[in-house]
């Protein structure tokens, strides 16, 4: 019997940076970590560059760093592999990647998701443990943190090369896909994900785990094999206003027995009242996975998930069609008087065209990217 122990969204920084910095693993996971350190493998993303100067990109929402020494609660801890493949691993640039990585390895723990560039981005982890091969592939959705052939950077969410690498690397083991991706603070993954996460196991995976969303998303168990559409944050403090659901997550424990995957949660409470992680007492784990079981059963119905997907994005129409138009701070807050006086049918479907449309997406991803490189 093997177990493996997943991990969700770690951000070393705020008051717990100290216990980081210490290796005082006991005030960061606190009854989580007999679960942590027993396991055969134990997996956790590291969500910002760990970094001795900051070197921080222009980009869009929050840039993330915490201190290099804060790689010492990962050591304490027993953590084996810090997963880097997310929107943030790149927001101190290549220094601060490439030293995260470098220090990272340094400290005798492996990374995976990320590298100097693409081709060393997409490599998996691969450790055989008691005779079983155990194969660890990241990605994370396009953002600012990819990686190309020049550039460092993270394993990017590409479906061909998904394929390439079950079929190159999975030879008769257990192949666990992490994805970093999802819509932030909504509660179900959406239909595109779900079709996405199936597709892998429909190709060989034998489990699919994400992150990204910062707060719990259900699991289902597809053709015997767990996907989970979201752990949650497992060490975060909060860094601006935040729903409930940001202080609650869970752990992956995947036990595999003869070739087979059984999935347990272990649910916990984070950086609420107190530093770091715990379990949930007995009545919370219990409401908290009935409440999982429910929404289990939601995303069972297509239907059911197609209508609450339609629902969210068209709460958050005009803030994404304002951005699309590049309008300004000022625009931006008139943009529901002005998103039906300043564009007509016409200039909405052209937009439609651009976005929706495969090589019109790849022409507009070749300009801004070129365009972003000169800024």
């Amino acid at each position: 019997m093997i177990t493996i122990i997943i991990g969700g969204d770690i951000y070393p920084a705020g008051s717990i940076e100290k216990a980081f910095m210490e290796g005082n693993a006991a005030e960061i996971f606190h009854d989580l970590q007999d679960d942590i350190s027993t396991a055969d493998l134990s997996i956790v993303n590291l969500e910002s560059p760990l970094v001795s100067r900051e070197t921080p990109i222009f980009k869009p929402g929050g840039v993330i760093g915490a201190n290099i020494k804060t790689v010492n609660g990962f050591v304490a801890s027993k953590w084996s592999v810090l997963n880097l493949a997310n929107n943030h691993s790149f927001d101190h640039g290549s220094q601060g990647l490439l030293e995260t990585i470098q220090n990272v390895k340094k400290a005798g723990l492996a990374c995976v998701g990320a590298g100097e560039n693409i081709e060393e981005a997409k490599k998996p982890f691969i450790k055989e443990i008691n005779g079983e091969r155990i194969v660890i592939y990241s990605m994370a959705e396009h953002e600012f943190s990819i990686a190309d052939e020049k550039t460092p950077g993270a394993n990017p969410l590409d479906i061909i090369n998904f394929v390439s690498a079950i079929r190159q690397y999975k030879q008769n083991g257990i192949f666990i896909v992490l994805i970093h991706g999802g819509a932030e603070f909504y509660p179900y993954p959406s239909p595109e994900m779900v079709r996405r996460c199936r597709f892998m196991v429909d190709m060989g995976a034998d489990a699919v785990i994400c992150c990204h969303t910062h707060c719990p998303l259900p699991w289902e168990i597809y053709d015997d094999c767990p996907i989970i559409y979201s752990l949650g944050n497992l060490v975060f403090e909060p860094l601006n206003e935040v729903t409930d659901s940001w202080y609650e997550g869970y752990l992956a424990r995947l036990i595999i027995e003869n070739g087979n995957i059984h999935f347990e949660a272990i649910p916990y409470l984070q950086s609420n009242t107190f530093t770091g992680a715990k379990k949930m007492d007995d009545t919370a784990k219990k409401l908290f996975l009935i409440n999982m079981e429910k929404k289990t059963a939601q995303i069972k119905d297509a239907k059911f998930l197609e209508s609450q997907w339609i629902t969210y994005c068209l709460q958050q129409k005009d803030f994404y069609i304002s951005s699309l138009f590049g309008y300004n701070k000022t625009m931006r807050q008139l943009r529901r008087f002005l998103l039906p006086i300043l564009h007509s049918k016409e200039e909405l479907q052209r937009a439609l065209l651009l976005v929706q449309c495969e090589t019109h997406q790849e022409i507009l991803n070749t300009i801004f990217k070129n365009y972003r490189q000169k800024l």
